[in-house]
């Protein structure tokens, strides 16, 4: 059985009695009402005062007016499923994102029964260094699903390691529908090939990389763009359908796209109309929808679901979501509600989710300026580096370009000058080889050792400057590394003579120094170092008990 103390779940019941059904709010510390919810939900994730002082600390100064309150309009917190699961117990799941960096955050599922107010479900996830922070309830300790769930996502993050943490919650309250499984069936976006959908926009050449390419015209700004078909029985009789299909109302749909690695949060284009592409058949009782596959489309004209541009290319793995809101001719529950999502935790979902491969776009079309050393020793431009060519590794080997990467960097980066006279423009976050490995940009200092195509050579100077332009990358290892048993390989590359790592590289070195106590430490204030380890510490013992990292 499962049981949360009357303590947690009064200031708890309260917050959801002063929220708007659906919608995320703030939770302020100065407010006591507030206060009382936020302790209680950090308590419940096994957050005290003594494994997070820091995290007490800050929530403290704010309550008593000596630190400012935090500005929380980059935070994300959607009910993404609740529900029953295909053995009747109760289940929900939440994402939350911090679209302004995600140092160290943390999100809560708690489902509880609308009418007694008990706890039903629960679970709690952590996050550290960005991204989609998602938390699903524990299918282990469920309760059986009530008539009717009152669904509760909280969440808590700090942007940066100097900022101080915002809090949020959102709830909602609906009938547990009583049919079985879901017969719906996605036929796009699916692979067959690789463990995440993989979408190449304006590429030249498509490759063998991709599952789905997209045509577009060579800017800064690509248009994320996805395929999506599929269909639902909802086994019950369609309510307001009209001539051709269409739902003259009722219909309600939404649908995002959230980095799981970067703080990339991407709306639907407003400009596109999600309803019209979606028809119900009154005869069957099986809803359609229709945004195909269409490579040779123009921007702001596929048939495709399609989401804003970004400043920076979202070339992180990224998790899809898109809700249905279905009129449904049943006056106890006159919507038919069903989900499509990216799978987050192996815990068991809703009958009425529907999960599928995450996400991963490939921007092409690089910058000018960093010459690339090819395989036969030759170089090119970055821009005209593409998925048609084999580059020079940082041991004299070689490796297939897989994707390219682009996008507008307008902030500090790093002039890194070699004693031999080499010198690179890069980010302070990107990989560069050392005799001892890759090691971030920014940790190298006059003196150290870095790798070059000539051998090894010592750092001259490392510059912070300003840059407003664009910055490239590539990910290495194509169909043909793979079949020759490289898959697994470290993708580096000569950069004007210097060895730095591939976009897959960076990303593993990110990960690596995130979940580093070590390295951390050093780069935190103290009074978060026992908060860090605790985190890690958590993220650990879910990673042993799913498999997985987390």
């Amino acid at each position: 059985m499962l049981s949360i103390s009357d303590d947690h779940l009064a200031p708890i019941r309260s917050a959801v009695e002063r929220s708007t059904d659906g919608v995320r709010r703030t939770l302020d510390p100065r407010d006591p009402g507030d206060a009382a919810a936020i302790r209680a939900f950090l308590q419940l994730t096994g957050k005290t005062e003594q494994t997070h002082p820091g995290l007490y600390g800050d929530l403290a100064a704010v309550a008593d007016g000596s630190a400012s309150a935090p500005d929380d309009g980059g935070q994300v917190l959607d009910i993404v499923d609740s529900g029953r699961d295909a053995q009747g117990r109760a289940t929900a799941r939440v994402w939350h994102q911090d679209r302004t960096g995600g140092h160290l955050s943390g999100s809560l599922a708690l489902a509880l029964d609308a009418d007694s107010g008990a706890p039903v479900a629960f679970g709690y996830a952590n996050r550290v260094g960005g991204g989609l922070a998602p938390a699903a309830t524990r299918s282990a300790t469920a309760e059986p699903a009530p008539a009717n769930l009152t669904t509760i996502g909280f969440a808590h993050s700090q942007s940066t390691p100097d900022s101080v943490p915002a809090f949020s919650m959102v709830s909602q309250t609906a009938p547990v529908t009583s049919t079985g499984m879901i017969d719906a069936n996605v036929t796009a976006p699916v692979s067959t090939t690789h463990a995440s959908v993989q979408i190449g926009l304006g590429r030249p050449n498509p490759g063998n990389d991709l599952d789905y390419f997209y045509k577009q015209d060579t800017n800064d700004h690509p248009q994320l763009v996805v395929p999506f078909t599929g269909t639902v029985n909802v086994q019950q009789p369609l309510a307001n359908v009209g001539s051709g299909g269409q739902f003259t109302s009722g219909l309600v749909v939404s649908t995002q796209l959230y980095s799981l690695k970067g703080a990339s949060y991407i709306a639907h284009l407003s400009s596109q109309s999600l309803t019209t592409q979606i028809t119900g058949d009154t005869s069957t009782n099986v809803v359609t929808w229709s945004y195909p596959y269409d490579p040779d489309g123009t921007p702001g004209n596929y048939t495709s679901l399609m989401y804003n541009g970004l400043d920076a290319a979202n070339d992180s793995t990224t998790a899809f979501f898109f809700s249905f809101q279905i009129p449904v001719d049943n006056p106890v529950v006159p919507t038919f509600d069903f989900n499509v999502c990216s799978f987050d935790w192996p815990e068991q979902p809703s009958v009425n989710c529907y999960q599928i491969q995450d996400l991963q776009f490939w921007w092409h079309c690089l910058a000018e300026g960093t010459e690339v050393t090819l395989a036969d020793g030759s170089t090119l431009p970055i821009e005209r580096v593409d998925n048609t060519v084999r580059v020079r590794t940082g041991d004299n080997g070689s490796l297939g370009v897989e994707a390219t990467t682009r996008g507008l960097h307008k902030a500090g980066a790093l002039r890194l000058s070699t004693r031999d006279g080499q010198s690179l423009v890069l980010t302070a976050g990107h990989p560069v080889g050392t005799p001892d490995g890759l090691r971030r940009a920014g940790d190298l200092v006059a003196g150290d050792e870095v790798l070059t195509g000539q051998g090894s050579t010592t750092v001259a100077t490392v510059e912070s400057i300003d840059y407003d332009g664009v910055f490239a990358n590539l990910k290495l290892v194509d169909e043909q590394d793979r079949a020759r048993g490289l898959g697994g390989a470290v993708g580096t590359f000569l950069a004007n003579g210097i060895v730095v790592g591939d976009f897959e590289s960076m990303a593993a070195l990110h990960e690596r120094t995130v979940h580093s106590l070590e390295y951390m430490r050093a780069r935190i204030p103290e009074r978060y170092h026992t908060d860090y380890a605790s985190t890690l510490a958590d993220i650990a013992r879910d990673n042993a008990r799913y498999g997985g990292t987390f």
